[in-house]
């Protein structure tokens, strides 16, 4: 009677381990699926994401430049008070005050989430003959061109999606557009860029 105990007991206890080992192994194995699945692209990407992609193709070149938003000792930084270098533009842009009185008293923020209206730097970039802007002082790249009109879309699409600093939210494919933005002549002459260390 003992004997038959101690292999029933004996017999449960193998048939649980089986059962454990069963699932153990099963749940590797859809883990393992799940890897093999998975495009190797995906797991090696190095695609930059949007904001990324403004700051490299549009802040740096044209933007973060000597004199203008690079530093706090650029001559102009007590005017706007805007550093747009990598590592810094994006804590300086998102929710935050501009200066431009006309601005401020329009609620703006330099980039506002969600709403491109509402956020001063797509009306600094925004230089289109039909774009209602305010009186937000000059337009920018100040004293270079009007950034292409893929480029000021990108950046629209950017804060109409929450302006986030990862992932991609915006077709790269617009940075490619070269098409020049229609300006009214009459209204609008662009001026010289500053020299290094005036403002």
């Amino acid at each position: 009677m003992e004997n038959k105990f101690i292999r029933k007991v004996n017999s449960n206890f193998f048939a649980g381990i089986t059962l454990i080992l069963f699932f153990i192994i099963a749940l590797s194995n859809c883990t393992k699926t799940t890897v093999d699945n998975t495009n190797p692209a995906d797991q090696n990407s190095t695609e930059k994401s949007s904001f990324s992609l403004i700051q490299d193709k549009i802040f740096t070149p044209s933007c973060a430049t000597s004199g203008c938003h690079s530093s706090i000792s650029d001559a102009s930084y007590a005017q706007h008070g805007l550093v747009l270098a990598a590592g810094k533009s994006f804590k300086n842009l998102l929710g935050i005050t501009p200066k431009n009185q006309n601005a401020i008293n329009d609620k703006l923020k330099l980039v506002t989430a969600f709403k491109s209206t509402e956020s001063l730097l797509f009306h600094k970039l925004n230089w289109a003959a039909s774009h209602h802007s305010g009186n937000y002082g000059s337009p920018m790249p100040l004293g270079g061109n009007s950034l292409f009109v893929g480029q000021i879309e990108f950046i629209r699409r950017w804060i109409e999606a929450g302006a986030p600093e990862k992932g991609k939210v915006a077709d790269e494919a617009l940075l490619d557009d070269k098409t020049e933005v229609s300006i009214d002549e009459t209204d609008f002459v662009a001026l010289e860029k500053p020299k290094a260390g005036e403002g």
